[in-house]
């Protein structure tokens, strides 16, 4: 039997709501995007595979547009997903501490949100070498005469989810020092 209590999952949040701002307009319509692009990968799929099944014609590039896609969508959602506190985390010591010592739950969660700023900072800094080589020499994805396309979209798109996500860490972390050490 658990302990835990009820929770309406529409309100809760393991971050205090985050005030609408244009940073937060811009990463939820990066996430619409991500599911626009989560639906298209959808339909091209079933298409491929109606097309196999029923004319013995698959549409070249599936694989290759699905293991892009698949990257694109992380990084399009990422941000969004930190806004609104949807995260995959373990919660098992985190939110039992943060209900016993809320100020001192709210500082080890922001301790935890600077470790993803550096985190998500690291990707995006890694990342970027690889953006600028893929776009000075007009690298593409796929097999050469059957189907191609370029490597930088997916690319710049990991720079800016990572910079993006970065930056809504670094917002959660001072929202959570504010709640913990300053103004309450």
């Amino acid at each position: 039997m658990s302990h835990e209590p009820r929770v309406d999952l529409e309100s809760a949040s393991p971050h205090d709501p985050v005030p609408s701002s244009p940073f937060g307009h811009l990463v939820d319509g990066l996430n619409a995007v991500g599911s626009l692009l989560i639906a298209a990968v959808m339909l091209l799929m079933c298409a491929d595979v109606l097309m196999r099944n029923l004319a013995n014609r698959p549409i070249d590039g599936v694989a290759e547009m699905v293991a892009a896609s698949i990257v694109i969508i992380v990084f399009l959602q990422l941000p969004s997903t930190l806004r609104h506190g949807r995260m995959s985390r373990a919660d098992l010591f985190l939110d039992p501490f943060l209900y016993r010592h809320p100020r001192a739950g709210r500082g080890l969660r922001g301790v935890y949100s600077l470790a993803g700023v550096f985190a998500c900072a690291l990707i995006a800094y890694a990342s970027w070498p690889s953006l600028v080589r893929s776009w000075a020499h007009n690298e593409f994805l796929g097999i050469e005469g059957v189907f191609t396309f370029p490597t930088w979209p997916m690319r710049g798109v990991v720079v800016l989810g990572a910079t993006l996500a970065a930056v809504q860490y670094l917002l959660l972390a001072w929202h959570d020092g504010r709640r913990a050490w300053g103004a309450r």
